[in-house]
Order: C-alpha cells, then sequence, then structure tokens
C-alpha cells in the first residue's frame, strides 16, 4: 500500500481558500474511504497539561529536504537564510493570527498560499521554541466548536508537520476522548490512525462497541472509525488477540449491513488487512459473489496491488466477471487493467 501521507478536504470551498494545496500537501489526516497508510512519524511528546516542546524541526527542514537532491548545498543554505528572517511570535500574536485566518474563512475571503505558508511558518517556529505559544494553540484549538469542522481540520494541517505540532494535535485527540465529545469522534480517530501506537486501548473497545451496537453516526465518522480498527491488523502483542477476532466478526457484519457502498468496502478492506494474503482472496471471492459493486471492487483491486490480497486464478476470474458487469463503471475497468493488465 501507498505509505504517502495524505489529506483530503473534500468540504473546502475553492472560491474560500486559494492555494490550499500548500496545506493539503503538509496533511497526514484520512478523511476518503481510500485508507492511506501512513510513514512512521515520531511519537508526540507532552505531559500534563502542556506539551513539551522538541528540538527545533520547523517547516524550513522539510522544505530543504524537498529541494536537497536538485539543488544541493544552495537550496539549504537558502532555506536557512529564509528561517533566520522568520520572526517568532508571540503567545498573544499566534492567537490573534489563529482567530484572524478562521475568521477570513469563516466571512469566505480569499487566502493566498504565500498568506498561509508565512503564517505557518511563524507560528510553527514559535511552537518550537516557546512552550507559552504551544500553550495558546493548543487552547485555541480545544476552544473551536464542532461545528468549525473546516477550520478545526485547517489548524491540524498546519500543525501536523513537526513533532511539537503533532504533540498538539495528539493532545486535542485525547481531550475529545476523556471528555467524550462525540461530535468530534472523527477527527479524533484519524489522529489516532495517523499516530500508530498512541491511542488508549480504551478506544478501540468503544470503536468496536459502536459497530456492534449498530450506532447510527456520520459516514465521515463511519469511515474514520474503521480505519482505526483496521490498526488491529499492525498491533502483534497478546492482549490485542480478543479485540482483533471482535474486529473480524464486527466488520463481517459491517460488510454485509445497509449501510452505504463505502462504508460496506471499507469494512471489507479491513477484513483484507486482518487476515492472511491467501485468506483473504477466499474472502474477497465471497465478497463479490454475493454481488459487486464498484467500492468493492475497486478496494479489492487496490488491494491486490499491495499485496494483502493474493491474487488467486479463482480471484482474477471473480473480478474479471465483476468489470463485466454491467453497471460497472470506467474507473473501475481501468484500476483492473493496471493492476492486472491489459490483457486480462
Amino acid at each position: 500500500m501507498s505509505t504517502k501521507l495524505s489529506f483530503s478536504l473534500t468540504r473546502w470551498s475553492a472560491a474560500a481558500v486559494i492555494g490550499a494545496a500548500v496545506l493539503i500537501a503538509t496533511g497526514f489526516f484520512v478523511m476518503s474511504g481510500r485508507e492511506q497508510r501512513t510513514d512512521k512519524v515520531d511519537a508526540p511528546h507532552f505531559a500534563g497539561s502542556g506539551v513539551q516542546p522538541a528540538p527545533a524541526q520547523a517547516a524550513r527542514g522539510a522544505r530543504a529536504a524537498a529541494g536537497g537532491a536538485a539543488h544541493g548545498v544552495a537550496a539549504v543554505a537558502a532555506d536557512e537564510s529564509a528561517s533566520a528572517a522568520v520572526k517568532p511570535l508571540t503567545p498573544r500574536q499566534a492567537g490573534d493570527g489563529l482567530r484572524a485566518l478562521v475568521d477570513k474563512i469563516l466571512k469566505r475571503e480569499d487566502l493566498s498560499s504565500k498568506e498561509i505558508e508565512e503564517f505557518q511558518t511563524s507560528l510553527l517556529e514559535s511552537i518550537e521554541n516557546d512552550i507559552d505559544v504551544v500553550k495558546t494553540v493548543q487552547q485555541f484549538y480545544h476552544d473551536m466548536p464542532a461545528e468549525q469542522g473546516m477550520e478545526r481540520d485547517m489548524l491540524r494541517s498546519l500543525l501536523v508537520v513537526t513533532p511539537a505540532g503533532r504533540s498538539i494535535v495528539l493532545h486535542e485527540a485525547n481531550a475529545i476522548w476523556q471528555g467524550q465529545s462525540e461530535n468530534k469522534f472523527a477527527e479524533m480517530y484519524e489522529t489516532y490512525f495517523n499516530l500508530p501506537g498512541q491511542a488508549p486501548q480504551d478506544v478501540i473497545v468503544r470503536a468496536l462497541a459502536d459497530v456492534k451496537a449498530g450506532t447510527k453516526t456520520d459516514e465521515r465518522t463511519a469511515v474514520a472509525r474503521l480505519n482505526f480498527i483496521g490498526t488491529l491488523a499492525e498491533q502483534k502483542s497478546g492482549d490485542v488477540a480478543n479485540l482483533r477476532s471482535d474486529a473480524v466478526q464486527l466488520l463481517n457484519q459491517t460488510a454485509q449491513s445497509q449501510g452505504s457502498d463505502l462504508v460496506r468496502a471499507l469494512a471489507v478492506q479491513k477484513l483484507y488487512r486482518l487476515n492472511s494474503p491467501a485468506e483473504a482472496s477466499n474472502i474477497a471471492i465471497t465478497q463479490l459473489s454475493k454481488g459487486a459493486y464498484g467500492d468493492l471492487v475497486r478496494e479489492t483491486l487496490s488491494s491486490v496491488n499491495s499485496g494483502d490480497v493474493e491474487l488467486t486464478p479463482n480471484l482474477r476470474a471473480a473480478l474479471t466477471t465483476a468489470v463485466k458487469r454491467p453497471g460497472a463503471s470506467a474507473e473501475e475497468k481501468q484500476q483492473f487493467s493496471e493492476v492486472l493488465g491489459p490483457h486480462s
């Protein structure tokens, strides 16, 4: 599977944020139906009510790395020079800057990529070096209501490129859990998914219990919850064995539910990952035989491509039949050709 960090913000208005690709490129949260495997990131550091600043690794490091091969020492030197010109923010300036940014979004005012990047650079530099700025940003983030979901997502995207920024994001996920703020659970699940090993085990237990109870929720939360449950595939310790067994049963239940095609197909994709590739191949054949649909076919093809599902002759035949059905989309057929070859 892909190891690229990604953040899809389908709810952003192009008219409201110009140059939002700057944020999408730096973010790492999954809000689409397709799971993105994440690179291993440094474990965030925080204690008590405050976040401990990490060593200075602000946005300048990411930019220097991006251009290193092409520009060599000159790129690094230029980047360090630009970094030296960054004016650190006081806690008050950080809070005022965040309020102004959110206000512009709420008013649907244009924001240039340069404006966003300059503020992000100053904010991250200040977070790295001033614990009072950390506390200000942490409190600002926490106080933002769930109804400002797009703005909360934007702030996460600004923060996650540095260890200290990720610490703030993780701190908020823990606060959401501790406060049982269910209207922010999607955001919490997304954060824990992208920071593996940081979620309390009780969060997994709650996620499984909600699936078992058929708790009604919006599609974003359902998708985020399934992605989070899927992290059990990476946990090999004995104390999660029973949780993995429960997860398999509940994912089967979800796959056969009356939920959206996206959620059902994602449940199947998690079943693939919680089983061996050979077992996953049999699961795929069974699911396709019950009725192929676009999301299921695409998830299965993606899982074959990643190696999570073994491509046996019987599965190849099942997929061939699926993409020949009357309702098969051009996207499915193209993906089929890319994964299995043009002459399959």
